[in-house]
Formats: C-alpha cells, sequence, structure tokens
C-alpha cells in the first residue's frame, strides 16, 4: 500500500512539475519582448504623434495609443470593404 501511494505520488509530481515546465515555454515563446518589437511599437507611435514626456507621460501616451487603435480600426475597416454611412442603429464613434 506505501508503495502504490509513492509511485501515485511520485507520478503527480513528475506530471505537475512537466505541466508547469510547458506553460512557461510556451507562455515565453507567445509574450516574447524583442527589441525588434519594441522598435516598431515606438515608431508606431511616434508616426501617431507620441512624444515621450516625463511629465505627460501616461496621459499623452494614452491618447496616442487610442488614435493608433482608432486608426488601425478604420483600416480594418477600409479592408473588410465597409464604405458608406454607417448602418442604422449604430452608435457615431
Amino acid at each position: 500500500m506505501k508503495n502504490i501511494r509513492l509511485v501515485t505520488t511520485v507520478s503527480v509530481c513528475a506530471l505537475a512539475i512537466a505541466a508547469t515546465s510547458f506553460s512557461m515555454s510556451a507562455h515565453a515563446q507567445s509574450s516574447e519582448t524583442t527589441r525588434a518589437r519594441v522598435n516598431a511599437e515606438l515608431a508606431q507611435l511616434q508616426s501617431a504623434g507620441y512624444i515621450g514626456e516625463k511629465v505627460t507621460y501616461p496621459n499623452r501616451l494614452q491618447a496616442t495609443q487610442a488614435r493608433i487603435q482608432a486608426l488601425n480600426a478604420a483600416q480594418s475597416n477600409n479592408a473588410a470593404g465597409g464604405y458608406g454611412s454607417a448602418p442604422r442603429g449604430s452608435a457615431p464613434q
């Protein structure tokens, strides 16, 4: 009986360690920040008018990110064939 408990405990621990290491490696690959990604994001922010100032940093950064999101949404709408006026019942943006 003690032998079965020992084998079960070791098996569960081995599976837990394997699952943890697998999830960590999968997460590291999907959210890996590279220099190229950071430079691309910075270039996109600067092209949208962001100037990094310490005094107005959070407000100005958030406003610039909102402009970029609106621009991306408009571009994806145009790419999807969106043209003309907004459909009835939709709120203006």
